[in-house]
């Protein structure tokens, strides 16, 4: 493949990463199930249901894409959340949001893994390897940016209707298959076809050797775990921010632009992690970015609408924006076999979805009251057990040497 042809491949990835998560109904979407007639609590539980499609779904669709393609399973995703969007505009109860919420957790997994793992293999396969830890914060922060555009439109759209948002996601959504078929193509070499029990036995057997493969890596396992209790109190934002911001006076289009602000910040992170993890290191970082959220819910606990308040949520928008950057370059490390890498990233997805599918009911019984000092208290408490559980999760000495600057 030539020069000019890789540059074109990788501004496709990046579109799509841009727009195959920007979802525009993120600043509104518990404000659009309250005023369809959920509780609080349903409300949570929903976000627990998502994770537990997507802790149920995850390694399968890991194997699915490595089997039949990443960019294949990327395209899927893409078209699953346009159904998702469209049923959420037309459901009034629990069960048809429930519907709607499982259909984005397959979109989700169906890209999660695949996505990284098409653009290691892709580099791999051209020579490019040693460029993966700068192409990854880029194309995270393109996917920040691109929620960031989406989180401010949303918003603006909620000011007319509060189901615009969805049908606009459906639309971006449809953006993002369109140029999922225009990528390369990373289609594995076709085999024989084979009786559909033993494709289901091979899957299970794919399955369960991913998760001994984390099981066996003292390294990667560790790294599961740090990114499950991180994971965890970021996606907590998306349901807490809203009634927090709400309960201080601020409409729909002030609470789309707060989440637009956070995310422009975080996709200006994500693009500079790589330098800095040259400069301060792959350890240090990863410490600091955990104290920084366990620091900052306590503080927003608080703090009233102003100054201080928003101070504390860039200081959530820069872990937020290193979280990706930093810890895939470190897992992609630890991963030998690279026929199972999309797999053993599912694992680590699954594991991260498990721990805020458990995290979101208990904020919902906990109730809207000091809940920023309960996030801040488990992030803490993950802190404390990390240190405990400390195995370094350094990575691989040839992948580190071989990031360069272009």
């Amino acid at each position: 493949m030539t020069e000019r042809r890789i540059k074109r491949s990788l501004r496709l990835f990046y579109a799509f990463r841009l727009l195959a998560t920007s979802y525009l109904f993120v600043p509104i979407f518990m404000l659009f199930q309250q005023e369809r007639g959920l509780s609080f609590f349903e409300r949570l539980a929903l976000g627990g249901l998502y994770s537990f499609v997507v802790v149920l779904v995850e390694v399968p669709t890991g194997v699915f894409a490595d089997r039949i393609g990443r960019r294949r399973s990327m395209l899927m995703g893409a078209l699953t959340m346009v159904a998702s969007c469209l049923i959420a505009t037309q459901a009034y109860g629990f069960g048809m949001f429930a519907v709607a919420i499982a259909l984005a957790a397959i979109s989700m997994a169906l890209c999660s893994g695949a996505d990284s793992a098409y653009l290691f293999d892709f580099l791999l396969e051209h020579g490019r390897v040693h460029e993966y830890a700068r192409r990854e914060s880029t194309a995270s922060a393109w996917h920040l940016m691109g929620s960031a555009v989406a989180f401010a439109g949303g918003g603006m759209l909620a000011q007319i209707d509060l189901a615009l948002p969805y049908l606009a996601t459906a639309g971006v959504a449809s953006i993002a298959a369109i140029i999922a078929c225009l990528l390369h193509d990373d289609q594995p070499e076709p085999v024989d076809r084979v009786p559909a029990r033993q494709v289901i036995r091979s899957w299970g057997l794919q399955m369960r050797s991913a998760i001994g493969e984390v099981g066996r890596n003292a390294k990667l396992a560790w790294m599961v775990g740090y990114s499950a209790v991180v994971f965890a109190l970021l996606r907590a934002t998306e349901y807490i921010y809203q009634p927090y911001l709400d309960d201080r006076g601020l409409s729909p289009m002030a609470i789309g632009g707060v989440f637009a602000g956070v995310y422009v910040v975080a996709s200006i992170v994500a693009y500079r992690t790589y330098q800095l993890r040259r400069r301060f290191g792959d350890e240090m970082l990863l410490w600091v970015l955990l104290a920084m959220l366990a620091g900052s819910f306590i503080g927003l606990a608080g703090a009233g609408n102003g100054p201080w308040m928003l101070a504390l949520l860039v200081v959530q928008a820069i872990a937020n924006g290193m979280f990706s950057p930093l810890t895939k370059p470190i897992l992609n490390a630890e991963i030998t076999d690279s026929r199972r890498r999309a797999a053993i990233l599912s694992v680590e997805s699954m594991a991260r979805r498990a721990a805020i599918g458990v995290f979101a009911p208990l904020v919902g019984l906990y109730g809207k009251s000091d809940v920023m000092l309960l996030c801040g208290a488990v992030g803490l408490g993950g802190l404390v057990l990390l240190a405990f559980a400390r195995k370094s999760p350094r990575p691989r000495a040839g992948l580190e040497a071989a990031e360069v600057r272009d």
